[in-house]
């Protein structure tokens, strides 16, 4: 015959009150007025207004305190920071909680908002830790536990960069098959780089055709050709601070190429925004990547 578990009781969360429903977390129960957890959310009142079996002959009612309604997967720390929300007189204000305290509280909040999939919880809790300013690497491990997927695409362009010098701390927050997909981006990232820095946007006959003050159009061609690595491609791969792609476009429109018309850099500026750097792409299909698996990673 199975042991019967033995519980203790909350001291706070511990009603007088003729109608109530019993839970139990860990191993500790916890008496709520029924009419309290109807006030809280409708969503509350589907999931805990009715007791999940009914009682069996020689048993006593589920929600009772001799056979109470059990939570798995949920420790006392969690529960008491949730019915603490609902509980207004028990909540203490954000401003008095530290930085620590406030990420475990959003934690909390955001695993039984998820869990019982109550939005207004899920809601706060979010706003809780972006409040808190998390490193990009503990913020995915929360977006990848919780189905937080607007927080990847940040976190991602963020941690990119960085791949190659994580501490093991950082690549355990990050995951495996996300340091995979990043490693990914980075080096198409990289390969990019070196394509950019060492090619510049190709002139064509017809471009002096178009503009009337190109005099001598291979001048114009060889001053992008020998001008390019000097004033562009030296800042793309400056070892301490690199120049990122993006910017190229604007940094064109601010320099001039000696012996270059200016019509026909115009047409070069025009040319490097059409066939604009991959970066976005390949960044975004990272982003794609890592929000797929989280959601397998939710539904398993």
């Amino acid at each position: 015959m199975a042991k019967k578990t033995e519980y203790t009781r909350h001291p706070k969360y511990f009603g007088t009150e003729t109608r109530t429903l019993v839970f139990a977390v860990e191993q500790t129960i916890y008496h709520l007025p029924l009419a309290v957890l109807t006030m809280m959310s409708p969503p509350l009142t589907a999931i805990f207004g009715i007791p999940a079996s009914s009682p069996t002959p020689g048993e006593a009612a589920e929600g009772t305190e001799t056979n109470p309604v059990v939570l798995p997967g949920v420790r006392c720390e969690e529960f008491d920071d949730f019915l603490s929300y609902f509980f207004k007189s028990e909540f203490i204000p954000l401003p008095q909680l530290c930085a620590e305290r406030k990420e475990k509280l959003g934690v909390n909040l955001l695993k039984l908002g998820c869990l019982w999939d109550i939005q207004e919880v899920k809601t706060y809790a979010k706003g809780i830790l972006y409040s808190v300013a998390l490193p990009p690497a503990r913020r995915l491990e929360i977006a990848r536990a919780f189905a937080v997927h607007e927080w990847v695409e940040d976190c991602v362009k963020e941690l990119i960069p960085l791949c190659g010098s994580f501490d093991t701390d950082t690549a355990l927050q990050i995951g495996t098959i996300t340091l995979n997909i990043m490693f990914s981006a980075k080096s198409a990232l990289d390969r990019e780089r070196l394509f950019v820095a060492h090619t510049a946007p190709k002139l064509t006959p017809m471009d002096a055709l178009n503009y009337g003050d190109c005099r001598n159009h291979s001048n114009c061609e060889r001053a992008i050709r020998e001008g390019w690595w000097a004033l562009v491609g030296k800042k793309v791969l400056h070892p301490t601070n690199p120049m990122s792609v993006d910017a190229i476009g604007a940094h064109l429109s601010k320099i001039t190429f000696p012996g270059m018309s200016p019509k026909c850099q115009e047409e070069m500026v025009a040319k490097w925004t059409m066939n604009v750097f991959q970066a976005e792409g390949v960044v975004r299909s990272a982003v794609e990547g890592v929000v797929a698996y989280n959601k397998v990673m939710r539904a398993s």
